[in-house]
């Protein structure tokens, strides 16, 4: 970004349009204009409500699709930040969302005679899943009280899986030996280590190095002291997302508090936002407030999480462009059987949409908030579905 005017000239020529983020949450992508080049998004949610699983469906696997089919790899990568996930298990996770996507498969039909029993039902097929691919799943014992046999990959399955692996897997993540050893490079630039706020900016500053140049300014025409004033990249067409799952394994630094060193965290990304367009997706845990008695009873169906339902800091919601919550109206810690004026559940509390998420928009530098949507949100293929009710 050299001046206002040419920004202002690349914006008017659609180099400002931001990348669609999936037909499954269309309605969200649209209501903040798509995923844009120097925004920070916030995405907190409680533990297991799917917040890993929004992101990477919004934030990286559609973004590649869209990034490939425009011929546009170049000016795409990202730095994923997994302090949760090992690569393995995610290279997992994205092979059981391409085998939906390119072929289709969401279920897989077990062979004949076997059988896995799920919420007390006797299925014949089942979701596909990483679990699945990675020979996790037991069938039912063909004699009671002894543990089943796994249900392993079918011959069809298999050819079709190794077809993503091939085609997706190694795109995205590079290629590696059986030893971990990585032999060639993917899109994703994939950090299972955990480091302290400072170690990851050098990181990102030196990335940064890697791919433009800083531009410095002396200060108060001092031969000795320079200040950063702009950035410069090599591909000024690239876009840079950087994921970080999750804030709170962030390594403390300087004796510091969770609070202070997420809001550290905090105060780097924005200084890289800033100067090199970075885009950053900070995944975040909420405190326990939802959950309080006295809050369900007084929020009835209007319940939902809200920026000060985040974990361990103030700073991060100030600092992010967007800040999304998820929830699942269907958890049975929050009693309800309304959400926001539907029925969700019936008289014996079974769920009218089993797979239904809540994804609110609670806080926006660049839009009208709050915005409330209502997604389905397929766990096994990392999906979502835009539902209307």
């Amino acid at each position: 970004m050299a001046n206002f005017i040419t920004e202002f000239e690349k914006g008017q020529k659609g180099g400002n349009k931001g990348i669609a983020m999936g037909d499954g949450i269309i309605n969200i992508s649209s209501a903040i204009n798509g995923l844009q080049r120097g925004r920070i998004y916030v995405i907190a949610a409680p533990p297991k409500a799917g917040k890993s699983t929004f992101t990477d469906y919004g934030f990286v696997l559609e973004p590649y699709l869209q990034a490939l089919k425009a011929n546009r790899l170049d000016d795409i990568e990202w730095i994923y930040y997994s302090f949760e996930l090992d690569r393995i298990s995610k290279e997992f996770d994205f092979a059981a969302y391409f085998l939906y996507v390119d072929f289709g498969i969401s279920h897989i039909d077990l062979p004949e005679g076997v059988t896995k029993t799920i919420n007390k039902q006797k299925l014949t097929k089942i979701p596909m899943s990483p679990d699945y691919l990675r020979g996790r799943i037991l069938a039912d014992s063909k004699e009671l009280g002894k543990p089943g046999e796994i249900i392993k990959v079918s011959d069809e399955i298999l050819e079709k899986l190794k077809t993503v692996y091939k085609t997706r897997i190694i795109p995205l993540f590079g290629e590696y030996t059986m030893k971990g050893e990585q032999l060639s490079k993917g899109k994703i630039i994939f950090i299972e280590e955990k480091n302290n706020p400072t170690g990851l900016y050098k990181e990102l500053k030196d990335y940064a190095k890697q791919n433009g140049t800083f531009i410095k300014t002396k200060v108060n025409g001092s031969e000795k002291y320079e200040r950063i004033t702009g950035y410069t990249p090599n591909n000024p067409n690239k876009f840079t997302i950087v994921v970080t799952d999750h804030l709170r394994k962030l390594i403390p630094e300087r004796g510091w508090k969770m609070k202070e060193t997420v809001d550290k965290y905090s105060e780097y990304t924005v200084e890289l936002r800033n100067w090199c367009q970075f885009t950053f997706a900070h995944i975040i845990h909420l405190n326990r407030s939802l959950s309080d008695e006295q809050r369900i009873k007084t929020s009835r169906d209007m319940l939902y999480p809200t920026a000060e339902d985040i974990k361990d800091t103030g700073n991060l919601s100030e600092d992010a462009d967007y800040v999304f919550t998820l929830f699942n109206p269907n958890d049975e810690r929050y009693k309800l059987d309304k959400h926001f004026g539907t029925k969700i559940k019936d008289s014996n509390g079974n769920p009218y949409y089993p797979f239904l998420r809540t994804v609110h928009l609670v806080e926006s530098r660049h839009c009208m908030y709050p915005q409330h949507f209502r997604v389905e949100m397929h766990g096994g293929t990392k999906t979502f579905k835009q539902i209307n009710i």
